[in-house]
């Protein structure tokens, strides 16, 4: 079974898309039917299921799928805090803890990004697992190119065009404008993404230049 882990604000969206393309109905969306290990259950996956894509942590099936190929995405630790923060504002979630936070005390950019759930989340999901435990790890930045090796990884075909879905409308610049000490700020307080990040994309890097050979 592929399990793809949908880090928030990292393409899942859009990667849902490509995951439906492939396996139709075989795809299973686990959006809180459970998102850890110690609450997973089998008898809640539904029949015939061939992948699962949503919001749990990375060793949320071990118990349940007997060596799963696991596959996620990152994006560069600002910008998912700096999206989450706008994607908030567009889209009220009140189940969230860190939505609810920034409703209730209005807070600003920098304490958002202070809320401890907005530090290092790509870490969190990872659960412990190191990046060699991943069959396929996705660079948002690099959105065409990694579908591309997510394809030769497992043998399927990609959509030419790639589908890019929850992005904000308002935004017309590949990086959100904020200040760089806003900029520093955020980023020393996720620097373990950023460590996952830069090795994702070197790790990305390495492969499309074996391709290339």
């Amino acid at each position: 079974m592929l399990v793809s882990v949908h880090v928030p604000k990292c393409g899942g969206i859009s990667f849902q898309h490509v995951l439906r393309g492939v396996f139709g109905k075989k795809l299973w969306l686990n959006y809180g039917a459970f998102n850890e290990r110690e609450s997973a259950r089998y008898d809640l996956i539904p029949r015939g299921t061939r992948c699962v894509h949503g919001h749990f942590r990375a060793d949320t099936f071990d118990d349940l799928v007997p060596q799963p190929d696991l596959v996620t995405w990152f994006r560069h630790p600002v910008d998912r805090v700096v999206s989450t923060y706008f994607h908030f504002q567009r889209h009220p979630e009140p189940a969230n803890a860190c939505y609810r936070a920034l409703m209730e005390r209005s807070l600003p950019l920098e304490e958002f990004a202070e809320l401890e759930l907005m530090r290092n989340e790509a870490t969190r999901y990872l659960a412990g697992k190191p990046l060699s435990a991943f069959r396929f790890v996705g660079v948002m930045e690099r959105y065409v190119d990694s579908l591309k090796l997510f394809g030769e990884a497992f043998g399927c075909q990609v959509p030419k065009v790639p589908p890019l879905e929850n992005v904000n409308p308002q935004r017309m610049t590949t990086h959100y404008p904020i200040s760089r000490q806003t900029y520093d700020r955020i980023l020393a307080l996720n620097s373990r993404d950023l460590v996952l990040y830069e090795s994702a994309l070197a790790g990305l890097n390495e492969v499309a230049k074996a391709g290339m050979a």
